[in-house]
This record gives C-alpha cells, sequence and structure tokens, in this order.
C-alpha cells in the first residue's frame, strides 16, 4: 500500500491561531470550496480537498509559520460548514503532533509550508524529498519502519 500525503494549509489570513487551535481541539480541517488549482491544473484545491480519500494523510500547516500535525482524513466532506457560505469541513485524526518548530525553509515545492498553497498532494516521485523534508524532521517518520518504499 502506498499511501497518499497532502499538504493542508489554514492559512493566517484567515484563520487566527486560536481558530487554528480550535479546528484540531474540533479535529476538524476547513479548505474554501473555490480555492484555485495549482499551475494548469483543471481541478482547483477546494475540489481536490473535497475528492480525497478517506483514509488519505495530510500534515498541517499555518501558512509558513509552523507546522502543526499529521493527520488522516477520517470521513467525507462537509459542505454545510460552521465556516460559513463556500466552505468545507473534514474530520480527521492525529496521527502525531509535530516537534516544536518555526519557518520551514527547506525545499520549495507545491506541497512544501514556502509555496503558497492550500491542499496539495505529495506526488509519488517525490515521496522521498517530502520524507526528508517534512516526515523525519517534524514528525521522527520514516516510510519503511512502516513498510513503504520511498523512491
Amino acid at each position: 500500500m502506498k499511501p497518499k500525503f497532502w499538504k493542508l494549509s489554514q492559512s493566517p489570513d484567515y484563520f487566527s491561531f486560536e481558530e487554528l487551535s480550535s479546528s484540531i481541539e474540533n479535529k476538524l480541517v476547513y479548505v474554501h470550496s473555490k480555492t484555485k488549482a495549482k499551475g494548469g491544473s483543471s481541478e482547483t484545491q477546494g475540489d481536490k480537498f473535497i475528492g480525497a480519500n478517506v483514509g488519505d494523510y495530510f500534515y498541517l500547516t499555518h501558512g509558513n509559520t509552523g507546522i502543526y500535525l499529521l493527520g488522516q482524513l477520517t470521513g467525507s466532506a462537509n459542505i454545510f460548514s460552521s465556516m460559513g457560505k463556500g466552505w468545507v469541513d473534514r474530520p480527521f485524526r492525529v496521527i502525531r503532533t509535530a516537534k516544536p518548530n518555526s519557518r520551514y525553509i527547506g525545499a520549495k515545492k507545491w506541497w512544501a509550508p514556502n509555496e503558497n498553497s492550500t491542499f496539495t498532494s505529495v506526488k509519488g516521485s517525490e515521496l522521498a524529498m517530502f520524507e526528508e523534508h517534512i516526515l523525519q524532521p517534524y514528525f521522527n517518520i520514516q516510510l519503511s519502519d512502516y513498510g513503504v518504499k520511498a523512491i
């Protein structure tokens, strides 16, 4: 089994630290349904969030101010979110909280905290780089310990 990983950013432009903390406490993550596509993609980031599979993993950022947790989506999208019109929420479970950290300064990829993106997947071909820059330093996770090969 190859796990699917996503970056999920609840930007400080839309979420105060208190709102981010509340999101974590309530085990709900949010993306606006109209969040634009990246690059030449025909699918918006909002559509990708709605369509992501239950069981997919994500790491949660607050823009590039910090990485907070590694989570797993546990339910489908709720279009009647308490955040209001256009917002979608999804329930999750916490897999691991991040080590104390600050601004990310690693590789600039769409799935990295230093890239202006909301919900972007990690390509299979970049899984080893994702492990090196996110999973190991922030969560102390090495994929091979879980039987996953990072090519």
